[in-house]
């Protein structure tokens, strides 16, 4: 894993992985960058998006979900950044770092104790 400033992540291809960088170790979402235009880019967002048709169904969604309700990721939805901030900060995951983290969940899938009906 890597940090790099904001000019030298518009530069990275379509496809990186990478978290936004706070500070002193503390990272924000994980993404992957989409497209990039002269300075932005698009974006999909690996753990915030929620399956649905527009702002007031996802309301709904989530309120549900606060009482219980499951509700289903969107992996297929991408966003645009749109921060233009020159200060931002990204770590930057490379394969010997998304290999283990996939590793890691495969095993977790393996032994997940939760099921729709409860813990097993």
């Amino acid at each position: 894993m890597r940090i790099v400033n904001r000019a030298d992540f518009l530069k990275l291809p379509q496809g990186t992985v990478y978290s936004k960088y706070r500070s002193l170790g503390m990272f924000d979402g994980l993404y992957i960058k989409g497209d990039t235009w002269t300075n932005d880019w698009s974006y999909q967002d690996l753990l915030e998006e929620v399956e649905c048709n527009n702002d007031g169904e996802f309301a709904d969604i989530m309120l549900a979900a606060e009482d219980g309700a499951e509700f289903t990721f969107d992996l297929n939805c991408w966003s645009r950044d749109g921060s233009f901030d020159d200060s931002d900060m990204f770590a930057i995951y490379d394969l010997k770092d998304l290999t283990p983290l996939i590793n890691k969940l495969m095993d977790a899938m393996e032994e997940y104790p939760v099921t729709k009906e409860g813990i097993k």
